[in-house]
């Protein structure tokens, strides 16, 4: 039986709020490392120890979607040992909000606002990250207000591995030409720290069509990485734009939850086991 595609709704939002976005992004400032970084939060763990991880990906939508999103965040983390959002609309104040007792949060600005907000990718974790954190720029800005995407790579410990795993989270931008698209993730392949051990690529790669992301799974099998396909996936094409790559790691369980409607993406949720 055909699954029946669901598309996300984007949160409501009055003309006034659109505009007053709008005008925040029309001059930003740009970040530079270590600047760009925030790092707050006290994990529950050292290490991941368990032999699996709970991951989940969501784009937040910057936040639009008021307090039923805040109450859809907080049950994202219930459900997960690592999440990785992207969209992350955050004043230092709200990164205190947004890390929920037990977990760590790293935020990576993309750039500044006039307000002084921060727009970006921010990876939550139960347990510690290393000290060695990275915040890669995306070779292309956006194409209309050009501010920048990026991506945040951290590191973590894993009971029974001398190797850490490598954590990706990415806000790809968006481009609808294959070539860029290409040109976008070998410019990331080539920012990348070395690392032997395994890795989790994940995040929004806004990948509008097929052919784009064939293309990207290629360039990045490369390295190792390989597609995460989703069964009965019930987003349809120009919706599913948030992905999961892995080396080194089993997927047991892959899906999009639908129920979670508070912004304007579905989150991915996925159980990873390692030997």
């Amino acid at each position: 039986m055909a699954v029946k595609k669901i598309k996300p709704k984007t949160p409501p939002r009055s003309y006034r709020a659109v505009i007053e976005s709008l005008r925040h992004v029309w001059k930003i400032e740009l970040l530079k490392d270590p600047v760009a970084l925030w790092r707050i939060g006290v994990c529950e763990a050292f290490q991941f120890e368990s032999g699996r991880i709970r991951l989940a990906v969501w784009n937040l939508c910057k936040g639009a979607g008021g307090g039923l999103f805040e109450h859809d965040y907080r049950m994202v983390c219930y459900r997960s040992d690592l999440i990785l959002t992207q969209e992350a609309l955050l004043s230092e104040k709200g990164l205190v909000t947004f890390c929920e007792p037990g977990f760590e949060a790293i935020h990576a600005a993309s750039y500044r606002r006039g307000d002084g907000v921060r727009d970006g990718v921010m990876t939550v974790a139960r347990v510690s990250s290393t000290p060695a954190t990275h915040r890669i720029v995306c070779k292309y800005p956006e194409p209309v207000f050009k501010t920048p995407k990026v991506a945040l790579v951290t590191f973590y410990r894993m009971q029974g591995r001398e190797q850490s795993l490598m954590v990706i989270n990415i806000h790809a931008t968006l481009i609808r030409r294959v070539k860029s698209a290409l040109e976008e993730i070998e410019h990331l392949i080539a920012n990348l720290p070395e690392h032997d051990g395994p890795i989790i690529l994940a995040g929004d790669f806004n990948t509008f069509t097929v052919g784009y992301l064939e293309a990207i799974s290629k360039c990045l099998r490369g390295i190792g990485l390989e597609y995460v396909p989703i069964p009965n996936d019930p987003r349809p094409v120009l919706g599913a734009l948030d992905q999961v790559f892995v080396r080194g790691l089993t997927i047991e369980r892959i899906f999009v939850d639908t129920a979670i409607k508070n912004s304007d993406h579905f989150p991915v949720f996925a159980d990873l086991i390692w030997e």
